[in-house]
């Protein structure tokens, strides 16, 4: 193609991306306005004569170019619910399972209740985001926790003196980092560099996380401190959660708060870190910790109709998830194919490969990238789904240890998505406490993009 033609098409390219950003910001449908972009940037790739993975006339799928593009989502969608989305839908389905047992509400509880003890308030706001960090572990679902620790924290901070959108901002983010191997970006990021969840986990996030956790405490404390000495007093507050997020005020058994744990155990256990000769992927664990589950309800109610009821929740759990996640994931890959046929990510990695920048600008560059997906999709995993399998081939034309360029990518996602007004955690939290995204994004924001930056300096330290 000529130099020229190229520069035409990511000029169009990036005018498009533009429109894109507009209509997301003003509250557009954003699976549908995915969809229609990516299919723009296809189009105009096509016309532009660089096919940059769509078929071409002699290799059609269908024979016909504008049905090509809608085969091409159909193939996604075979790709991603077969593989990735099986684990995300499971993981989704497993969690709305512990939440309907009140299994999970018996973790937060056994954890939170040292910590209603400190007398300092902000103090505690840092120490709850720690807390918070490490129940993500267990449950992966971002929204799932933020309703948990509402509950079970919030109440107790307001009471403290913080105010309503600090302590909403701070529990909004305690998911951020999308630690564990029940985490659907752990899991693809894990799966791109060719070693297990569990793996991954111990061996890479854990290292990061060591540094990026305090950083991100600290400056909670400092940031939350700062924006409530500047802001007007305000009237007491009361909670605001829908019916159905949370549920009744039922006293689960304490030995239930192992039950979310246990898929994270048999991971653990076998896997080359323990037993060598037996491997779990993360869907057997969830549906054996279901079944230990089930079998758990049906002792506590001496009723196996109860216990064998208890399962349509793991189902619609992954409907829901379906619903939400998978399908924008498979969104927001469409538009990456579209983003990548126009060749600007081309043109990116050139740029840096030609100048000998090195992995730390590439490393900052893929952030740059999917961060923005992220603040746009209000989705981390749609974000990293999209570009992480070309990351291998950056890292290898630029010769860089992949995982150098694959965590700082992945723990991106998950603070970026705790800045998007859009995303689902933030609008949850934010209705609870009475105020806008924006207003609990404002107060995230600096923590997260502090979270970002030490990310990637410990990335380039540590790998």
């Amino acid at each position: 193609m000529l130099p020229i033609l190229g520069t035409i098409m990511q000029a169009f390219a990036l005018i498009i991306i533009a429109v894109t950003i507009f209509l997301i910001v003003k509250r557009y449908q954003t699976h549908a306005t995915l969809f229609l972009s990516g299919f723009a940037l296809l189009v105009t790739a096509h016309f532009a004569r660089s096919w940059g993975g769509v078929p071409g006339a002699e290799e059609s799928v269908t024979g016909l170019f504008a049905f090509d593009l809608f085969a091409m989502v159909s193939e996604a969608f075979s790709t991603r619910v077969a593989r990735i989305g099986m684990i995300i839908m499971a993981a989704g389905g497993f969690a709305r399972y512990m939440s309907a047992i009140s299994a999970s509400h018996a973790l937060v509880n056994l954890s939170i209740k040292p910590l209603s003890r400190i007398d300092n308030a902000y103090v505690l706001l840092a120490i709850t985001y720690v807390a918070g960090q490490c129940l993500n572990i267990f449950i992966p679902s971002a929204a799932g926790l933020a309703m948990l620790l509402l509950v079970a924290m919030y109440p107790t901070l307001v009471k403290l003196g913080i105010r309503p959108v600090a302590a909403a901002a701070v529990i909004g983010t305690t998911a951020c980092l999308d630690l564990g191997p029940a985490s659907p970006a752990a899991n693809v990021a894990a799966e791109t560099i060719g070693i297990s969840p569990i793996e991954y986990f111990v061996r890479y996030q854990l290292k990061i996380s060591a540094v990026v956790v305090p950083v991100v405490a600290v400056l909670h404390f400092l940031w939350q401190r700062w924006c409530d000495g500047r802001e007007p007093a305000v009237v007491e507050h009361a909670m605001k959660i829908k019916p159905g997020e949370v549920l009744a005020d039922e006293r689960p058994p304490m030995i239930y708060a192992v039950l979310p744990v246990l898929p994270l155990v048999l991971l653990f256990v076998c896997s080359p870190l323990m037993v060598e000769t037996i491997r779990l992927d993360v869907v057997t664990a969830m549906l054996i910790s279901l079944a230990v589950g089930m079998v758990c309800e049906g002792v506590r109610h001496r009723s196996l109709r109860k216990a064998f009821a208890g399962i349509v929740h793991f189902f619609k759990g992954m409907g829901d998830i379906f619903s939400t996640v998978v399908t924008l994931i498979v969104a927001a890959e469409v538009f990456a194919m579209g983003v990548k046929a126009t060749g600007l990510i081309g043109s990116l990695i050139a740029a840096v490969e030609g100048n000998a920048l090195g992995g730390g600008v590439m490393a900052l560059a893929l952030v740059f990238l999917l961060g923005t997906t992220a603040l746009l999709t209000g989705s981390g995993n749609a974000a990293l789904f999209s570009f992480a399998g070309m990351i291998p081939g950056i890292a290898g034309r630029i010769n860089v240890s992949l995982e150098s360029l694959m965590l700082p990518s992945q723990l991106a996602g998950g603070l970026f998505r705790s800045m998007s007004p859009v995303a689902g955690v933030i609008i949850a939290v934010a209705g609870t406490a009475g105020v806008t995204p924006f207003d609990i994004i404002k107060r995230t924001s600096v923590p997260m993009i502090g979270g970002v930056i030490a990310t990637l300096i410990a990335s380039q330290l540590l790998l």
